[in-house]
C-alpha cells in the first residue's frame, strides 16, 4: 500500500515506488522474448498463427501503416496488460508472455539487419510502453489485493457501504498510481506509433531500396 504522506509526484519517486513491478514486468517480457527467439521451433505451434493473422491484417488493411492505425492497434495490447491486473495480475503475466514471445518469434524470422532497420528507433518507445503498462497492471493488482484484504480483515462498526468507501479511500493512491503508469505508457505508445509511421518506415524503405 502506498502511504499518502509519501505520495510523491516525481518520475524518480514513481520509479522507486514501483521498482519491483518494473523489474517483474521487464523480466517476464524480455525473458519470453528471448525464449520466442531462441526456442522459435517450440513456440511455432501457437505463435505461427498469430504471425499469419498479423500479416493478414496488414494485407487486408485492418492495420494500416499510419500513426493512428498503429497506435489504436497497439493500444489494445496496453489496455489488456493494464486491465489484466484486476485478476491479481494473472492476465498481465499472460499478455506480457504472449507479446514478448511473439516479438522474439517474429525476430527469428527476419534477418538481423532488416530487423534493426524496421525496429529502430520506435522500438525503444514501444518496449518501454509495454513494460510500463505491465508495471501498471501489477500496481493495479496490488490495489485490488490490498483493498479486498483490508475490506475483509479490518474491523468496522458502520455500514458495509461506509466500510467499502473508507477502504477504497485508504488504497486509492495505488489505483491513482497505476493510472499514472497507464497514462505514461499510452503517451510513449503514441510516440512510438508516430515514429514508426513517419520515420522508421520511410527510412527502412529508403535503406532497403538502396542497399
Amino acid at each position: 500500500m502506498i502511504k499518502k504522506e509519501k505520495y510523491e509526484s516525481t518520475l524518480h519517486a514513481l520509479y522507486r515506488r514501483n521498482e519491483k513491478f518494473f523489474g517483474l514486468s521487464a523480466l517476464i517480457f524480455f525473458g519470453s522474448m528471448f525464449m520466442g527467439y531462441f526456442l522459435s521451433g517450440l513456440f511455432s505451434f501457437f505463435l505461427e498463427g498469430l504471425l499469419r493473422d498479423f500479416e493478414r491484417n496488414i494485407a487486408q488493411g485492418k492495420i494500416q501503416l499510419n500513426t493512428l492505425s498503429l497506435f489504436t492497434h497497439n493500444l489494445r495490447i496496453i489496455l489488456f496488460l493494464y486491465g489484466g491486473g484486476i485478476l491479481l495480475g494473472s492476465f498481465t503475466i499472460i499478455f506480457l508472455f504472449i507479446n514478448g514471445s511473439f516479438i522474439g518469434y517474429f525476430a527469428s524470422k527476419v534477418p538481423l539487419g532488416d530487423l534493426a532497420i524496421l525496429t529502430i528507433p520506435h522500438g525503444i518507445f514501444e518496449v518501454l510502453s509495454i513494460v510500463i503498462a505491465g508495471a501498471g497492471g501489477f500496481r493495479l493488482a496490488s490495489f485490488v489485493y490490498n483493498y479486498f484484504t483490508e475490506l475483509i480483515s479490518e474491523s468496522w462498526y458502520g455500514s458495509l457501504l461506509g466500510k467499502m468507501t473508507h477502504t477504497f479511500q485508504n488504497n486509492s493512491p495505488e489505483l491513482e498510481e497505476s493510472l499514472i503508469l497507464l497514462g505514461i505508457s499510452i503517451v510513449l505508445l503514441f510516440i512510438a506509433a508516430f515514429i514508426e509511421a513517419n520515420i522508421t518506415l520511410p527510412v527502412a524503405q529508403y535503406v532497403m531500396a538502396n542497399i
